[in-house]
């Protein structure tokens, strides 16, 4: 995917789950939220790799390098952080 309103609308959209999950969490079977966590998991992924590939080709030079900098400073920001309140939340049940 290569147009920004395309990824931006896309990656928008994702919020739709949140009810989905909702509804399966109360009403739901297994099998719908193990598929429903793989597509949140697979969008993910791709979602991911087409932003870290397409924001930066606006710009040039040391332009690119700082923002491709960036970008994945703040992937490996989140993914620590997601990480460490995980923990901390298995902490908190008393695991």
């Amino acid at each position: 995917m290569e147009s920004r309103r395309g990824l931006m609308i896309v990656i928008l959209s994702r919020f739709l789950l949140v009810p989905c999950f909702y509804f399966t969490a109360k009403y739901g079977d297994q099998g719908w939220m193990i598929m429903l966590t793989s597509f949140l998991g697979l969008t993910n992924g791709y979602l991911t790799v087409c932003v870290l590939t397409s924001a930066p080709k606006g710009y040039k030079g040391p332009e690119q390098n700082a923002l491709g900098n960036l970008l994945v400073m703040f992937l490996l920001g989140g993914i620590f952080a997601g990480v460490t309140l995980d923990w901390l939340w298995l902490i908190g049940k008393g695991w």
